[in-house]
């Protein structure tokens, strides 16, 4: 289960951000995890529609921008820029796309954790920024404060949906 007393902050991965959306809960669950849940640019760029219902975000009304204070939009540092197009220019097998290579760049360099579900993103964090703790969008919706916050019932319906709509896949 994940522990969040000694976190900072969470960065979350575009797939996340979607998979969140899908439980139509997100604004409940990010309040109940009562930390900072960080989006980069990109990420959020990349987040263009609904997955339940498949309305298109307008830029002045995106959800996450639009969400509470528990949501902020991050722009990549100069540092964070630098690791972000290492990262995207890397050969094919290690390339990623923008979104997870910026949610990487901001946690790699802001020491933070990162919530991420992409199988190959999980691959290089393992082999070259082993020091990121890492979590499951499952994680996050199976968090104590958000058990205790929706309820057993309301949680099982948030896992369905995030399979269903989003992009969640179950850790194996």
């Amino acid at each position: 289960m994940l522990d969040l007393t000694s976190s900072m902050g969470l960065v979350l991965d575009t797939s996340v951000w979607i998979n969140l959306l899908a439980t139509e809960e997100m604004e409940s669950i990010v309040a109940a995890l009562g930390l900072p849940c960080h989006a980069p640019e990109e990420v959020v760029s990349e987040v263009t529609r609904h997955p339940v219902s498949g309305m298109i975000f307008q830029p002045e009304r995106h959800p996450l921008r639009a969400a509470g204070s528990g949501v902020s939009i991050l722009t990549l540092g100069a540092a964070e820029l630098e690791l972000f197009l290492e990262i995207v220019s890397a050969p094919a097998a290690d390339a990623l796309g923008d979104g997870e290579a910026a949610a990487i760049a901001v946690a790699v360099k802001r020491e933070l954790e990162l919530v991420i579900d992409d199988r190959k993103a999980r691959r290089i964090l393992r082999e070259r920024f082993s020091q990121v703790r890492t979590h499951w969008t499952l994680d996050l919706i199976r968090a104590a404060p958000v058990s205790s916050a929706l309820g057993a019932s309301r949680v099982n319906e948030c896992v369905e949906k995030a399979v269903r709509f989003g992009r969640m896949h179950l850790p194996r």
